[in-house]
């Protein structure tokens, strides 16, 4: 029996574990136990790509099979939980390393899309009056995640815990919570088959030359921290809050061989890697530079906040201050203001009558999100990968952040002011300025303030000033089965020097009209018809180039968007059809699809998706990743048992 065949099966095993686990369990010492399983399983097959997109055959044509697994066992206070990962994958495409066929199908096959089984999160917590523990994978923030932000974003494939233990214990006004062991990411990124387990590299490793040697891909990273909380229900609450994150090998290094020492690694190197200072200096001079706390060996942080949760009449009020020290015991040269950074951040939400405005302010010098021990270069889809996230002061989903480090050096604000017309109209504007010293690829700055790197003797040319202005109405009717969302945003964003940097107009909108129960008689259920959209036009100094008449390739604006159709018959299907486009050089224009979702359950759905998506960046609060466009057919299966 070959490996993918052996991995299916027990992955199929495992489904079929958990279904028969539904059934009603009997109860201990005459307290119920229960048992809540859910199940996404993806199954993919890409088509090979249009050759106009840019990209090698390799980078699509491949298959996938992915399945996750939530089992969470309760029983008076107590909570065992695990969520079990497991993927297959086929047609995996030809990455030429070298002249002979078969050894580069091994090494590209060791580099991407592993065959899995493997439990991506563990736990067990205690939760009882003023007390919760968990011994395993926990998620944790502090201080809206400047210091540290351990969570699921599920629309960028995100799922990060501290896989250790956690407590907080609240008595009185009093809370405190502290955390400490293992950062623990997914493993898996679906959208490219890339991995963080051992890989047979050797053309991306600057260690190992013998491919029968793997190479680790993630480190050892480590965090400790606590968090106090002291008014907690009066009028002032006051949190101070400190974590340091250090940084460790995931295996022992051998000075002599000049290789990890990955085939005779103990069992508690396997799990825990090794702090060895040897070790660590050559694990981390193995990564990619391009983060300025990646091979930190030490981060240190520390926040103080204040919050007035209710201001009488006039809403609430919050303000943090933190402090970062970056320090590299294996690069000295490098300590300095330049490793380190303070943040202030705060955010003010208050009505008066129909209007209610949100301001939010931050000041940031060489201030950095802590970004995982990740080897770039052997995968690259990790390199956005953080333990922390600063508050962006914009909203959501803004990706018109440049290619660096925006928020890095940065100081600005935004004011929203939403103005409620009548029980059914909601109207709101939005202003936005700031002023950014990190937005350039190659801009920074230091603990001061003061621009460095390869703009120092130019500051003007690395800073950035940024309007940003949004206006936008929230209208429903008829028992609110109808409404219409829509918005329109302009961003200007100039160099110091007075070029442009980047400048976007954006237009939003979703439209509901409720169409009866006439419509889907058959169906016993109501009907809808959805639009959603988004087009924008975009420039930005350093992408899109095209040749003029002259011969010379410059930066010049491009259009793109999706727009979708969705009709609704509740409460079992939705049918949807759209299309995406783009007139970036060198990528195709239109990228139509189709999908279908049946719910056979409240919480319980199965959906088809075939067609195209153009790829691009995609951020969630302030962290973004770029995805690949996608050709093919995708099929998901939800399940709450």
């Amino acid at each position: 029996m070959n490996k993918n065949v052996a991995l299916l099966g027990a992955a199929i095993g495992v489904m079929c574990a958990s279904s028969a686990s539904a059934l009603d369990l009997p109860s201990i010492d005459k307290k119920p136990l229960k048992l809540d399983v859910t199940e996404a399983s993806i199954l993919v097959q890409r088509f090979d790509p249009r050759t106009t997109q840019g990209e090698s055959p390799g980078d699509g044509g491949f298959g996938y099979w992915v399945n996750r697994i939530n089992a969470a066992l309760s029983w008076q206070h107590f909570t065992l939980g695990v969520r079990l990962d497991s993927s297959l994958w086929w047609r995996q495409p030809h990455d030429a390393y070298g002249d002979n066929a078969a050894q580069s199908q091994t090494l590209a096959d060791s580099q991407r899309f592993p065959q899995t089984l493997y439990p991506a999160k563990v736990f067990l917590t205690y939760n009882a009056a003023g007390i919760e523990a968990t011994v395993g994978d926990a998620y944790v923030q502090f201080a809206r995640g400047l210091l540290i932000s351990m969570r699921k974003m599920d629309d960028l494939g995100i799922d990060n815990t501290v896989r250790g233990a956690k407590l907080a214990v609240s008595r009185g006004p009093f809370t405190v919570t502290a955390v400490g062991g293992f950062m623990n990411p997914s493993r898996v990124d679906e959208a490219s088959g890339q991995m963080l387990f051992l890989q047979r590299t050797p053309q991306l490793s600057q260690l190992n030359s013998d491919p029968s040697i793997p190479n680790p891909v993630f480190g050892s990273d480590r965090v400790i921290g606590a968090e106090l909380q002291a008014g907690r229900g009066s009028p002032i609450v006051l949190s101070t809050s400190a974590v340091r994150f250090t940084r460790c090998a995931p295996y022992a290094y051998d000075a002599a061989s000049g290789r990890f020492n990955t085939g005779d690694a103990s069992l508690g190197e396997t799990a825990f890697g090794t702090c060895d200072d040897a070790s660590t200096k050559q694990w981390l001079s193995t990564l990619n530079d391009g983060a300025p706390t990646r091979r930190a060996n030490t981060v240190d942080m520390v926040a103080q906040s204040v919050e007035i949760p209710r201001l009488g009449k006039f809403g609430n009020l919050y303000a943090v201050g933190a402090i970062q020290r970056r320090t590299f015991d294996f690069e000295p040269e490098r300590n300095g203001a330049e490793a380190q950074g303070s943040a202030i951040y705060g955010s003010y939400s208050g009505s008066y009558g129909p209007v209610t405005n949100t301001f939010e302010f931050k000041s940031y010098r060489n201030f950095r999100p802590v970004v995982a021990s990740v080897a770039a270069g052997k995968a690259p889809a990790f390199s956005f990968v953080s333990y922390s996230a600063p508050p962006t002061t914009e909203v959501l989903t803004q990706d018109n952040l440049g290619t660096n480090d925006f928020n890095a050096c940065a100081t600005g604000g935004r004011l929203r002011t939403d103005v409620r017309m009548n029980k059914h109209l909601l109207t709101y504007v939005q202003g936005i300025y700031e002023v950014s010293q990190s937005e350039q690829s190659g801009a920074s700055c230091d603990k001061h303030g003061d621009v460095v790197g390869a703009y120092a003797k130019t500051p003007d040319r690395a800073t950035n000033y940024v309007w940003d202005g949004t206006a936008g109405i929230q209208l429903d009717w008829d028992q609110s089965r109808s409404y219409v969302y829509a918005l329109v945003n302009a961003r200007n964003d100039m160099r110091g020097d007075g070029t442009p940097y980047l400048r976007q107009e954006d237009f939003e909108y979703t439209v509901s009209a409720y169409l009866g129960k006439a419509v889907s008689k058959a169906l016993r259920g109501p009907a809808s018809l959805e639009l959603v959209g988004r087009n924008r036009m975009r420039y930005q100094a350093d992408e899109n180039y095209a040749e003029t008449a002259n011969g010379k390739a410059v930066a010049t604006r491009w259009f793109e968007g999706e727009n979708y159709v969705a009709l609704k018959l509740a409460p079992k299907w939705i049918f949807t059809t759209g299309f995406e486009y783009t007139s970036k050089v060198a990528l195709p224009t239109w990228y139509p699809n189709a999908s279908v979702v049946y719910k056979f359950k409240s919480d319980s759905n199965i959906k088809l998706f075939v067609g195209e998506q153009r790829g691009g960046l995609k951020c969630v609060s302030g962290v973004c990743r770029i995805f690949p466009a996608f050709e093919g057919a995708r099929l998901e299966l939800t399940m709450r048992f």
